[in-house]
């Protein structure tokens, strides 16, 4: 099937029936090498693949990986027979186990590749697991992009100020739903960011500081966006058809279960104890929670010395000690957030998960709390502790380090103390704009640089290496050389991993779910930062990453819990935050009243949050219920069918219902057949009513006694 932005070609090339298996044999021995490349060929020729090997860098091979016709379409129908037996689209797609159809976009053939490639050989694919068992040497399996559609796309999504329902249709046509499903998020994201920008610009206008209605308007905007969102993810699984999805997903190669059995409907399941997932799952509530710790411990120490150093020290040095606590923070905060990554990563595998969607979600979510101490933690430091009661803490802090510095020799000079009132709004600009500036140079132009950088030092040093390469020993073909250069290039690119990309968005909903009222332009940084966001994703999966697998997904996940949880500590920060520094001097506010002022903001929320589930509910949309309609009306000819059997088996002819009667006097039930047998079942019948009647009413006769 043609793409809707493809041009046309020359010399067409097809990306839908075709994979690279990138294997890597620098650190095996020759015979190990060969007899794992041998292994590697058999187990996808046995799952009716074609191969093509070609040399890629280094020690490595490009295995080209080509669904044969018959095969890839036959594939395409059986995943869509499993979709409706699963109750994913509510249609019998036709057809028969023989049947051979055309993916109706191009992300459905490649899924189907995908899944003969790497599905274990039970499920019909070839059980290539990148990593895994005996494949620690086969660094990835991708597709190949589609160049020209990538950039016709990529420049028709920069002529767009919103993008169409159509637009999001091709994405998940060329990247797959769970892919289109963040694209989606980030665009109904960036239309309601229109309403907080708008009023926020009115209210650093007009309104006075720390504004009850702006924080009370954003806390009701927060609540409508994520229930809008919330049908918006159902609206969109109908329309793609993976509604549920989660239901026919595989288990992962890594799943370690305790035994398998097959139920009487052949289907074989993988046993492991709930209690025993459980209670490893637990375990992350004390990791978390020194995690939590740890980072909480590096980011306050550090908080101190700035305010230390930058509101009550003129001593010497003074200049360069400013730095000295982002210095630190900077060189240490890594090497933190790494080890703890690293131990979430231990963890999520630990708790054996089934599916590669949990692990995943998991995974995220565990390194999502982490983000969220290390982004917001600073702001809540100085809100709730450097402004209230810096007078108290700071001297407190001053002796120590007064102390400290005598002990190397230095004189502690005293400066009197005094609140800086700006600081709590310089924390959020520091965070929110520094931040969404310094993340979109991470994301977009760091990779294509060290990529680059790369790609030149791996040629100077070919071309000054005395040994032979594979592409020396093997030179490519003219017609062959171009392809082949973009191949391995793709090659060389790392994974591309959505949930990134979502938490970041998430993260950034938090900033506005928090501390909006502190700075209320913040929603314009996001609107015109998100609107880049958008297309420079989309270039940074077309040209910084290898073509993700296209899997489907219903949904985010288990980001809709993190929306909510944001929401309603938004609720409770927005509340507190107004109530402090709303107060005619500054930062004085009643802590007394604080917790009412929380505990009224909080349920007037939930209550909010239960009248905007239900007044979107009831309005639905179009697809969840043209869904709804049609899986009743299924239902509805279901048993109308049962009703015309039944009518026709009432209307039955003479001879129909005599044969009928042999048939069941043939049978071996002798409580139907003995009647049948003797034609007598009307006799026995009236006979029967004679002798209650005849016992009523020689009964009525009797005499009554008194």
């Amino acid at each position: 099937m043609a793409h809707p932005y493809a041009k046309p070609q020359r010399a067409p090339t097809t990306y839908n029936d075709k994979y690279v298996v990138l294997y890597d044999f620098g650190d095996a021995d020759h015979n190990e090498a060969i007899d794992e490349f041998k292994t590697l060929l058999q187990d996808l020729e046995e799952a009716g693949l074609d191969t093509e090997v070609r040399p890629g860098y280094d020690q490595s091979l490009l295995v080209f990986v080509k669904a044969p016709r018959e095969l890839l379409g036959h594939a395409v129908h059986k995943s869509r027979v499993k979709d409706w037996l699963y109750g994913i689209i509510p249609n019998h797609p036709g057809g028969d186990k023989n049947t051979v159809v055309k993916g109706d976009y191009e992300a459905e053939d490649i899924l189907s590749v995908y899944h003969l490639v790497n599905w274990p050989k039970d499920l019909g694919g070839a059980g290539i697991t990148p990593g895994i068992g005996k494949w620690e040497r086969v660094k990835s399996i991708f597709p190949l992009h589609n160049t020209e559609v990538n950039q016709s796309l990529l420049r028709h999504l920069s002529k767009r100020i919103f993008l169409a329902p159509e637009d999001l249709d091709s994405i998940r046509d060329l990247l797959g739903s769970k892919v289109a499903f963040y694209f989606a998020f980030i665009q109904t994201y960036l239309l309601f960011l229109s309403i907080p920008a708008t009023t926020g610009v009115i209210a650093w206008l007009w309104l006075p500081r720390y504004s009850l209605a702006y924080g009370i308007l954003t806390s009701v905007w927060c609540a409508v966006f994520l229930e809008y969102w919330k049908i918006t993810e159902v609206d969109l699984s109908l329309r793609w058809g993976v509604n549920n999805i989660q239901q026919v997903k595989v288990t992962r190669p890594q799943f370690k279960y305790d035994k398998s059995y097959v139920d009487k409907s052949g289907r074989t399941h993988y046993y492991f104890p709930k209690w025993k997932q459980i209670s490893r799952q637990l375990l992350q509530i004390p990791f978390l929670l020194f995690a939590m710790i740890a980072l909480g411990t590096a980011i306050v120490s550090v908080f101190a010395i700035e305010i230390l150093i930058s509101e009550t020290y003129a001593g010497p040095y003074k200049f360069y000690l400013e730095y000295l606590p982002t210095i630190l923070l900077a060189v240490s905060l890594p090497y933190i957030t790494t080890a703890l990554e690293d131990a979430a990563t231990w963890m999520t595998d630990f708790e054996n998960h089934r599916t590669a969607d949990l692990h995943e979600m998991s995974l995220t979510q565990k390194v999502f709390v982490l983000n969220t101490c290390t982004n917001y933690l600073p702001i809540f430091l100085t809100a709730f502790i450097y402004i209230p009661f810096g007078d108290d803490v700071v001297p407190r802090l001053e002796a120590v380090l007064q102390k400290l510095l005598a002990t190397v020799g230095q004189k502690f000079v005293h400066v009197p103390f005094r609140v800086d009132s700006d600081r709590l709004k310089n924390e959020v600009i520091a965070l929110t704009v520094t931040g969404q500036l310094s993340s979109f140079f991470e994301e977009n132009i760091m990779p294509l640089l060290k990529h680059k950088l790369s790609g030149w030092y791996r040629d100077y040093r070919e071309s000054r290496s005395q040994e032979a390469t594979l592409r020396s020993i093997v030179p490519d073909e003219p017609n062959e050389a171009e392809f082949l250069a973009r191949c391995r290039n793709e090659a060389t690119l790392p994974l591309y991993n959505v949930q990134d990309d979502i938490s970041e968005i998430v993260l950034q909903f938090g900033y506005l779910a928090l501390f909006s009222p502190v700075w209320p332009i913040i929603p314009i940084g996001f609107l015109i930062n998100n609107w880049i966001e958008l297309r420079s994703d989309f270039a940074k999966i077309s040209i910084e990453h290898q073509r993700p697998a296209p899997v489907r997904s219903d949904g985010i996940g288990p980001w809709i819990y993190s929306l909510d949880a944001l929401t309603w500590l938004g609720s409770i920060s927005t509340a507190a935050i107004v109530h402090l520094f709303s107060a005619d001097k500054f930062g004085n506010g009643s802590w007394a009243m604080l917790p009412v002022t929380v505990f009224i903001s909080e349920h007037v929320l939930l209550l909010l949050r239960v009248l905007v589930r239900s007044i979107l509910h009831q309005a639905g949309s179009e697809r969840i219920r043209e869904d709804r309609n049609q899986r009743y009306a299924h239902r509805v000819r279901h048993l109308e069918e049962m009703e015309a059997t039944k009518r026709a088996g009432l209307g039955l002819s003479v001879a129909e219902r005599e044969r009928r009667k042999s048939i069941l006097v043939t049978g071996n039930d002798v409580f139907w057949t003995k009647q049948v047998e003797d034609g007598a079942s009307e006799a026995f019948g009236v006979d029967l009513i004679r002798q209650i009647k005849r016992g009523e009413d020689s009964s009525s006769r009797e005499p009554k006694i008194d």
